[in-house]
């Protein structure tokens, strides 16, 4: 079993169960088990995703969710099923199922969460339904899938942390007038800590002197603890800059932050592209893609599974920064796209120097 800590297990509340149904049936595959771009009826591939939350939360369900839209764009042989969102554990491995059952081509789970209970899901589809595959995104085959049965109709997506990480960090540091920045984490998973790690080290980086402030246990749905805890630092550590990992509580933090001022206090936000009027203390997003598009070019070309792992990165969109405000002067975006280039070519910060920084979390 795994001993990771599933970002499940660290909500504090339980989703609604799963309300999705299957709009549409199967897409043809090979004889090999490897899905076409169509069969000779001329109908589509079909991917289906299982989401914890909602897919309009702003963070983690929707960041999923729009990676999934992104890939159809580029895939227009494939369709997508109503999503299976804001399900709960007991009804984790009912929702893939049900999906499996219908020959969906792809089924993807939003987290490693699903990891924990899709096992012998995806044991039987390799038997009964060699057509399905099985996309596991947060998850180490290592560690999170060490007691599955089989891998050979599964692969996963891991997110180069330190480059997110270090992406915000470098806004962070230069954006601050304080030298005191902050951060938010739903819970102490070691990616969050690993986020944080790298986020202050770039700061540091490009700022010399620039102090931290954090907390891993917030949740994911306590908009109102958000803003109290951010609201705090700025009484407290005169922190002017935040960036989170926590989906709801994050927009607590930017509640606390606009009634500061929003032309003097700032959020970088993730995962998506969140820089509008409605929300005026963001300066930029850190964004993820967890390059579904991938998979799908995999299914299509027979080569997908045995257990792979997908890298989200800069070098393949993966990991990206988003739009940038009008209150980050120009030479100041500048100065972010020269470091952000020595990130992706990881010519800009070590290992080392966020480990140093995550042995003391």
């Amino acid at each position: 079993m795994s001993v990771m800590l599933s970002r499940r297990q660290a909500l504090a509340t339980g989703a609604m169960a799963v309300a999705g149904s299957l709009l549409a049936g199967c897409g043809s595959s090979a004889s090999d088990g490897s899905a076409t771009s169509g069969d000779e009826e001329g109908r589509k591939l079909k991917v289906a995703i299982v989401i914890s939350g909602p897919t309009n939360d702003g963070g983690w369900g929707q960041g999923h969710f729009e990676s999934l839209k992104r890939a159809l764009e580029s895939h227009p042989n494939w369709e997508m099923l109503e999503p299976k969102d804001n399900t709960a554990d007991a009804d984790a491995a009912a929702a893939a199922q049900s999906y499996a059952d219908q020959d969906v081509d792809l089924i993807v789970g939003a987290g490693n969460e699903f990891a924990s209970v899709w096992a012998d899901v995806v044991a039987e589809a390799a038997e009964d339904h060699p057509k399905v595959h099985f996309l596991i995104t947060n998850t180490d085959p290592k560690i999170d899938l060490a007691d599955y049965q089989t891998l050979d109709n599964l692969e996963t997506v891991l997110t180069s942390l330190k480059q997110s990480g270090a992406l915000a960090g470098v806004v962070a540091g230069l954006m601050t007038k304080t030298n005191s920045i902050g951060f938010i984490g739903g819970a102490k998973l070691p990616t969050t800590l690993t986020k944080y790690a790298a986020y202050l080290a770039a700061a540091q980086k490009v700022t010399p002197g620039v102090e931290g402030h954090y907390n891993f246990e917030a949740g994911f749905s306590d908009a109102s603890l958000g803003a109290k805890l951010t609201e705090s630092w700025i009484n407290t550590n005169n922190v002017d800059v935040m960036w989170g990992d926590a989906s709801a509580v994050d927009n607590g933090a930017r509640q606390a932050l606009e009634s500061a001022g929003a032309d003097t206090h700032f959020d970088i936000a993730q995962p998506i592209d969140s820089v509008g009027d409605e929300k005026p203390c963001v300066i930029t997003s850190t964004i993820i893609d967890w390059k579904i598009d991938q998979a799908m070019d995999e299914i299509e070309a027979g080569s997908f599974g045995g257990g792979k792992v997908i890298s989200a990165d800069m070098s393949n969109g993966g990991v990206s920064l988003g739009t940038f405000s009008d209150k980050v002067p120009a030479d100041v975006q500048d100065k972010v796209r020269e470091y952000a280039e020595q990130i992706k070519n990881d010519a800009f910060l070590t290992d080392a120097e966020v480990e140093a920084i995550r042995s003391t979390l």
